[in-house]
């Protein structure tokens, strides 16, 4: 094995290493308490609702395009949700009530995951078909959607979903939340879907170099609306889990999430540039910011001092990819694509 091998090897083994040496920090830190069944159980709870999104921004990532539209998507699908399942009541400042129709659980989560594949469709017809940038065209999404959220609810939380409903995100087997089981299965399947099918096979092709991809045959838009509506799909799913859980809604919901998942990604050595991570690798990342929020929380830090830490990780993340997109890519001149450009 060559030197640049064994480098490039390091470093994409490298997030393993620190989770472990992260792990023995904070047992040492918390006197083993960080260790018990409740903090771990804690920890993958964490990494659940985030871990589902992370799946679609990882797939969005391996074709070359980032979607920023996610966390808009959750706090759509929650408040609508909740706004059709609820029964009617006036609306205060505080606080919202349904529509009235009260619809049936086995109506609205159908219709989520619907509604998000549809969202991630229009994403990507945007993208492939207009030629619109894919940065601005899933942050203008994100935006848009957010806003009819605040219309729908006027900014008011809606509490009381049904228990049918919370069986996603509030369920549990045995002692295991439901959320949890789910969250691991769909990286199992994902993992295998990517690595040891023909749209795996396209998605890699497609990031690697769009040109090369398409002079072999395959269809570069065609793989990026899929890989936009997958990303919706998991946006729905993940609005389901996470509204199941909290059993309350609001406009706020999901805010702040679609930085951490790729995040997630990056930590976990999806390459930006696109072609080139996994989805195991992208569930190394969900891991290690679950535990780090999950030990400074059990620790008593300053909620700011996590914030610090969180953008500490995500930095030194980002110098390690560039080292090793320099030794993936040898000294090819403008192989790496801009986050910005132009899809």
């Amino acid at each position: 094995m060559t030197r640049s091998k064994w480098l490039q090897f390091i470093l994409d083994q490298m997030i393993w290493f620190i989770l472990i040496l992260v792990v023995i920090f904070f047992t040492l830190k918390t006197g083993g308490k960080f260790l018990s069944g409740v903090t771990l159980i804690n920890v993958l709870l964490h990494a659940s609702v985030l871990g589902v999104l992370t799946i679609g921004q990882t797939i969005c990532l391996l074709s070359g395009n980032f979607d920023l539209s996610a966390e808009g998507i959750v706090s759509l699908l929650t408040v609508l949700a909740a706004w059709l399942m609820l029964p009617y009541r006036e609306m205060t400042l505080a606080q919202a009530g349904g529509i009235g129709w009260e619809l049936s659980p086995f109506i609205v989560i159908p219709l989520m995951l619907i509604l998000g594949t549809l969202i991630g469709w229009i994403n990507g017809l945007l993208i492939t078909r207009l030629r619109m940038n894919n940065f601005i065209v899933t942050l203008a999404m994100q935006l848009f959607l957010r806003g009819i959220a605040y219309v729908i609810s006027l900014g008011a939380i809606m509490p009381g979903t049904p228990k049918e409903f919370n069986w996603l995100g509030g369920g549990r087997i045995g002692a295991i939340p439901v959320s949890v089981v789910v969250t691991l299965l769909l990286f199992l399947v994902f993992e295998f879907f990517v690595r040891y099918t023909r749209f795996g096979r396209e998605l890699y092709a497609v990031g690697a170099n769009r040109d090369a991809a398409r002079a072999s045959g395959f269809k570069p838009e065609r793989t990026i609306t899929q890989a936009y509506m997958i990303g919706g799909f998991m946006a729905g799913l993940a609005s389901w889990m996470l509204l199941g859980r909290l059993e309350v809604s609001t406009p706020t919901l999901g805010q702040g999430m679609t930085l951490e998942t790729v995040a997630s990604a990056v930590i976990g050595g999806v390459a930006l540039s696109g072609g080139a991570g996994s989805i195991v690798g992208a569930f190394s990342g969900v891991l290690l910011l679950s535990i780090v929020d999950t030990g400074l929380n059990i620790m008593e830090v300053d909620p700011f001092w996590i914030t610090g830490v969180r953008g500490l990780i995500i930095l030194v993340a980002l110098l390690l990819e560039v080292q090793k997109a320099r030794i993936r890519l040898g000294p090819v001149p403008g192989r790496a694509k801009s986050p910005f450009a132009q899809s």
